[in-house]
């Protein structure tokens, strides 16, 4: 059934943009791929031509079946050459415009392993909305997901569309997100399939309902995860809730801190030394604590240095309310740091699947 519906899809995948650059793979003089192509990590589409065409800002809007998203490539795109690439979820009630806008992973300069950055944002599915009678765009794993909608199953198929039309680097494939989004992001990092397709996951003030961040949560790997949440978030608390405010218990919510200790512990960083057990840490597992920035605290997990993929870095932010941190507000209130440029990307840089 999974393989009809993703031939499906494919048959019926469409370009939606102005029909300005269109990328073709260089040969050399023999005819074969140039090296830049000969990389073992390197997707189909750094060895094939793409139908797909984008507009002079570098954006191409791509539907795939019933489902869309926009992507834009680097200024500097070189279809012979492997590029990361970094998907990034709206949270509830906004789309992929508006998550590009946020986020600003499509700014000029962002690399990662020195190249420019493929930077995509898909548009969730129109589900009932909080009230239960409206119709507004939703990620799998809230109360509010639109019935029946497996976007985990749509995630692979949209991801493995990027890999057959654009050059990519499989190693270095990255996850964000915002609430909503943010959560769903979770939840691709708990499920295996996507655990292993993804090399570093970035939820941003996530909405954590069950349904997001289950119980039964096995990635089957160590995972990296770098989690952003503020203190003044009244949409999500910080200290977790245990319904919303008309009582529905299905919005419950984990407190922030147990939520990063409990991906500490599924990497394997859970052992305290005695040294903090003697002086009474209730870090809950071995962590290094500064503040980078103002009125910002981040505490890093201290595993092994054999196994640098299990790292949870949560960073606490005072003032901060349900927003991705930006100095210029692009999300609500301004804090004194760009998360995506200041540390999301530092993040995603130091680590890759291979």
């Amino acid at each position: 059934m999974f393989s009809l519906l993703f031939l499906t899809m494919l048959a019926m995948t469409t370009v939606n943009a102005l029909p300005f650059r269109r990328f073709q793979t260089r040969v050399d003089a023999a005819g074969d791929l140039t090296p830049s192509t000969a990389s073992e990590n390197a997707t189909a589409g750094c060895s094939q031509a793409s139908s797909w065409q984008f507009d002079d800002t570098n954006h191409a809007n791509i539907t795939m079946g019933d489902r869309s998203f926009l992507v834009h490539i680097p200024a500097n795109y070189d279809p012979t050459t492997p590029h990361a690439l970094v998907v990034s979820f709206h949270g509830f009630k906004a789309n992929a415009k508006k998550q590009e806008k946020i986020s600003g992973l499509s700014e000029r300069g962002l690399r990662l392993n020195g190249k420019g950055i493929v930077a995509v944002y898909p548009d969730g599915q129109f589900g009932p909305g909080k009230n239960g009678n409206e119709s507004i765009r939703a990620w799998q794993g809230a109360p509010y997901s639109p019935p029946g909608v497996d976007d985990i199953a749509f995630t692979q198929q949209m991801v493995q569309q990027l890999s057959d039309n654009l050059c990519l680097d499989s190693n270095r494939f990255y996850a964000s997100g915002k609430s909503n989004g943010g959560g769903f992001t979770n939840l691709l990092a708990c499920t295996p399939a996507t655990a292993s397709l993804f090399a570093a996951f970035a939820p941003v003030s996530p909405a954590l309902y069950a349904g997001a961040n289950p119980a039964d949560c096995n990635p089957g790997r160590p995972v990296p995860i770098i989690n952003f949440h503020g203190l003044a978030d009244k949409i999500i608390p910080f200290g977790g809730q245990d319904a919303d405010r008309k009582g529905r218990t299905e919005y419950a919510t984990p407190n922030i801190t147990e939520y990063r200790e409990a991906w500490a512990n599924r990497n394997g960083c859970a052992d305290i030394t005695a040294k903090q057990a003697a002086a009474g840490d209730n870090l809950g597992f071995n962590a290094k604590v500064s503040h980078p920035h103002t009125d910002t605290t981040l505490k890093e997990s201290a595993c092994s240095a054999s196994n640098l993929q299990a790292v949870v870095n949560g960073f606490t932010v005072k003032e901060l309310g349900h927003s991705w941190p930006s100095t210029l507000g692009l999300d609500g209130g301004v804090t004194t740091f760009n998360a995506t440029t200041a540390n999301i990307m530092p993040f995603f840089d130091a680590h890759t699947l291979g």
